[in-house]
């Protein structure tokens, strides 16, 4: 069966970098009233997948959409952008940054399937983290208890199940996220085990490694992009 233009214009960049080195900097200064939860990528990072995986006019989604970064940096690069977002809060301030804030959704990304939403071509987000000895769901924003680690992995891995739903074929999809150091000297391999589950769902294609200066969070002066693929 021929490849679709859309598929073909995604296999010849197939080339993508493995390594990147990017200023842990925002282009838009948040309200005074999140600055203590300010656990945003860069609007840089997203340029550089949406170049790599998307054409002009394609359809972009963000399930943990936060403050908006995926939504802005898609619509400025001329993609049609969607989010969902539990907090209220930062849902009514996406809706103020964004040229369409009716695309950016108040919702739980556990329950896509209770949204409205259009079948998309790329998808990039960085999840809620969640520690291997953490007790706290990130998946309410932290305010219920949760039901343990492998829980945790497993409703991501849900979460991914309904977006393939609604990806098209050959779309893809970039998870930002790193491993954890803990005050214990213990490590949750958060990047290698969310990489493990949703490789069940989608192709594994790989990661980028992105060295942040002049550092990341978590213990770790880089992050991993993790690449997958939704192959028919």
């Amino acid at each position: 069966m021929p490849l679709t233009p859309f598929a073909l214009a995604k296999a010849a960049r197939s080339w993508m970098k493995t390594y990147l080195t990017l200023k842990s900097e925002h282009e838009v200064q948040l309200p005074h009233e999140f600055l203590k939860d300010d656990v945003r990528y860069t609007g840089a990072l997203v340029e550089y997948f949406i170049e790599q995986c998307t054409e002009p006019g394609d359809i972009v989604f963000d399930p943990f959409m936060g403050f908006g970064t995926t939504l802005r940096v898609a619509e400025a690069m001329g993609r049609t952008a969607y989010g969902v977002e539990l907090d209220e809060n930062r849902w009514r301030y996406v809706q103020s940054i964004v040229k369409h804030p009716d695309r950016a959704l108040l919702g739980d990304s556990t329950n896509l399937n209770d949204l409205s939403l259009p079948r998309f071509h790329f998808s990039m987000t960085s999840p809620p983290y969640m520690g291997k000895n953490h007790t706290e769901n990130p998946f309410t924003a932290y305010s219920r208890p949760g039901r343990g680690y492998q829980q945790y992995l497993s409703d991501l891995k849900e979460v991914y199940l309904q977006i393939k739903d609604r990806m098209h074929a050959n779309g893809r999809a970039v998870i930002e996220v790193s491993n954890l150091k803990h005050e214990d000297g213990s490590i949750t391999t958060l990047a290698w085990d969310i990489a493990t589950q949703i490789s069940q769902v989608l192709k594994f294609e790989g990661e980028v490694i992105v060295a942040w200066d002049p550092t990341y969070g978590y213990g770790y002066d880089h992050s991993y992009c993790l690449l997958f693929a939704n192959v028919p």
